[in-house]
């Protein structure tokens, strides 16, 4: 129960959210008995099934809920953990000579470069990638490529990863890569 309450105190003092549970939803078979998940239809015998989850605090069968429950239902999201043994191998991100990008997989070391982490929701993300403009980067997808992210401890963005004969530099939200450019006189004509 502790690691419960130290995940929903970590939600709440992060996150924005206007509800949130840890509950899990449920479905009901006739024939089957209880089924983890939500399954309208049995995966064992086809049979309808009745799928249960938390409304106002108590469990409810969602075919019983009202039109604004269930739109609230279908709007809900449910974030999974990523399983990275299912994601493609890891990529790496060549510069050719012309600047052109190059993917070679199963690499072990990015090439000397500077490689900005970014997922497609990141407002902050779009800051960076201007701040940029005119230095010569690549722009790697973190949630595409979860593998290359975890081998080089990416763990927010946007977060600029310098490479440079082997030493690794990495600069984590555009505050940071703001000074790093300042720094290493990357100033902006």
């Amino acid at each position: 129960w502790k690691a419960a309450a130290k995940l929903v105190r970590t939600i709440a003092e992060n996150y924005k959210l206007p509800y949130y549970t840890i509950s899990p939803t449920y479905s009901i078979c006739k024939t089957h008995g209880y089924l983890a998940g939500e399954h309208f239809v049995c995966p064992h015998c086809g049979e309808k099934a009745e799928v249960y989850s938390r409304i106002t605090g108590y469990y409810r069968p969602v075919q019983n809920w009202n039109d604004g429950k269930s739109q609230e239902y279908r709007n809900r999201t449910t974030y999974k953990k990523i399983d990275f043994a299912s994601h493609k191998p890891v990529e790496v991100i060549r510069l050719t000579d012309d600047n052109k990008v190059e993917l070679h997989v199963n690499d072990d070391l990015l090439e000397d470069g500077m490689y900005l982490f970014t997922t497609k929701t990141c407002p902050n993300c779009q800051i960076a990638k201007t701040m940029l403009e005119e230095i010569p980067y690549v722009t790697v997808d973190a949630e595409e490529n979860p593998g290359l992210a975890m081998e080089y401890g990416i763990m927010q963005a946007p977060t600029l990863l310098i490479m440079h004969n082997g030493v690794i530099k990495k600069c984590a939200n555009v505050s940071n890569i703001k000074s790093y450019l300042a720094d290493n006189a990357f100033v902006r004509k």
